[in-house]
């Protein structure tokens, strides 16, 4: 569990999880969080890709990110890790995330594979010091430790600045990579996708773009994760590009779902009855109260 002091309050493998489901449900990929291992424990933090076909199919491949993509196994297991750093314990959890797994769904060596993948770019002489000194690409590190050579190490601040990896890069720790992810996501990705995925991206880049490298501080339960994409504002246009889009919008269409008083507003009441006819502007008034209102004119003058 990604919990270094017990005081972390973002399910970030959750995030990711929500990520995963909107980007690879529609390629058929099936996405599982917080997976049960075995079937008398608590669920593990982590995430589980399934495809039902021998491999990745080329609209998949393009959703997938390093690594993963390559992989050729029907399973894939993955921990994330968004705050912690690497240590001996990361391994051996995730070895038995992985060994408990295969051992209740009765699966072979050969049809999983397992990742960590880690937000914060992890220290070279620790990486090696766990076996991971071959380099299969740039962020992918498979580990010479017979202990360990079964899983790949991703370590998100170096994976190549594709779109294909931009899905998993926006949660990197480095704030030059998550602006990079996103400048990439926003000019050809969001093309790709459905409105509630473009408005869970838009959410998540308002809620890290204040944060700095390294800062993973963020305050979400599960519930607020699954929440995310409720939200349409701005954040997703530059001003610059909201009043084109604007401006191309017919008046009906602008209108459309506002309140009358919402239509209104903002309106001084002589701007609110012009156009209008003087039987228009009495209407739904009581004779009773255009008399009065008449009397109280006569009297004023």
């Amino acid at each position: 569990m990604d919990n270094e002091d017990n005081n972390e309050k973002t399910y970030w493998h959750n995030i990711l999880g929500r990520l995963f489901e909107f980007l690879l449900t529609p390629v058929k990929i099936n996405v599982s969080t917080d997976v049960k291992v075995v079937k008398k424990l608590p669920e593990a933090d982590i995430i589980l890709l399934r495809t039902d076909s021998e491999n990745w199919t080329k609209e998949q491949r393009e959703r997938l990110p390093d690594g993963i993509r390559d992989s050729k196994t029907k399973y894939v297991l993955i921990e994330f890790k968004a705050t912690e750093s690497l240590n001996k314990n990361t391994f051996i959890q995730t070895s038995w995330y992985e060994y408990s797994y295969k051992r209740s769904q009765k699966i072979s060596d050969d049809e999983i594979q397992t990742f960590v993948m880690c937000a914060k770019q992890p220290q070279k002489a620790n990486r090696e010091q766990h076996g991971y000194t071959v380099q299969v690409q740039p962020g992918i590190y498979q580990s010479t430790n017979t202990a360990y050579n079964h899983i790949t190490l991703i370590s998100l601040n170096e994976l190549r600045n594709e779109l294909h990896n931009a899905w998993v890069t926006c949660l990197a720790s480095k704030k030059s990579k998550k602006i990079k992810a996103f400048k990439l996501l926003k000019e050809k990705g969001f093309k790709q996708i459905q409105r509630p995925f473009q408005e869970f991206m838009a959410e998540l880049w308002r809620l890290i773009s204040t944060k700095g490298d390294d800062d993973m501080t963020l305050e979400l339960s599960r519930e607020d994760i699954k929440a995310i994409g409720k939200f349409w504002g701005t954040s997703l246009f530059t001003q610059e590009e909201l009043d084109e889009v604007l401006s191309n919008t017919s008046l009906e269409v602008r209108l459309k779902g506002l309140k009358p008083e919402e239509r209104l507003m903002g309106l001084k009441p002589e701007e609110r009855l012009i156009g209008l006819k003087p039987e228009e502007r009495l209407m739904g008034l009581k004779l009773e109260e255009i008399e009065a209102y008449l009397k109280r004119r006569k009297q004023q003058s």
